[in-house]
């Protein structure tokens, strides 16, 4: 590999660790509403999320989660981004089950629906073309949105955009360390749409968490 390139990406890996360290940090201050599934007060004083499996995990564990969105090929990328694509799209959907409390919000999940169920469709045709298999989940995946089958409203919507901004930087993590490996011009293609998109939905979602704040969830 070139080496400005090992030294550009080393640098955004370290500079993205710190956006996620300082997200997490602030959301450990962050309020939190009596809507929120159950916990001991232990697991609130450690900062425990509950995920989708019903096991709990530490914001550590979460932001260490992120390094293993970095990755060395294509083949990787694809078998990486394919469930961190579903684990998106199924919170997206539940939002416009029982949140989706204003219409910016629905339409930030119907697009994240819309854009990754049309990008794991090309990842899963590109991989049978290129490798010669049909892709399938080999269950490795560790999720990064908490639990949100109790939760409904604003609430909802909040916890949502919150995980959601920690989720797209692990997209981003993993599209720039592939950068370096890519051998097809669809997947340039798709890696640029993915930090460009994403990119742009943190900064909005960042804003409606304030808004949701602001509105739903005033100081006392």
């Amino acid at each position: 590999m070139d080496k400005n390139k090992v030294q550009v990406f080393a640098l955004s890996a370290v500079l993205l660790l710190g956006a996620i360290a300082g997200y997490l940090l602030a959301d450990s201050h962050g309020p939190k509403s009596a809507t929120l599934p159950e916990m001991s007060s232990s697991e609130t004083a450690t900062n425990m999320h509950r995920m989708p499996d019903g096991t709990m995990m530490s914001h550590g564990d979460m932001m260490m989660g992120h390094m293993d969105m970095v990755v060395t090929s294509e083949q990787a990328f694809i078998e990486g981004m394919i469930p961190h694509h579903q684990e998106a799209i199924d919170t997206a959907k539940e939002v416009l089950e029982r949140g989706g409390t204003t219409a910016t919000m629905r339409a930030l999940a119907e697009n994240i629906i819309l854009a990754q169920e049309s990008e794991i469709e090309q990842m899963k045709e590109w991989y049978e073309e290129w490798y010669g298999v049909t892709y399938h989940d080999v269950g490795g995946y560790v999720p990064m949105m908490r639990d949100l089958s109790e939760l409904q409203g604003a609430e909802l919507d909040r916890i949502f955009l919150e995980d959601m901004v920690m989720h797209h930087m692990g997209a981003i993590m993993m599209a720039r360390s592939v950068e370096p490996y890519l051998e097809h011009e669809e997947m340039v293609t798709l890696v640029q749409a993915v930090i460009e998109t994403q990119s742009a939905e943190i900064q909005q979602m960042q804003s409606m968490v304030q808004g949701l704040q602001k509105w739903h969830f005033p100081k006392r």
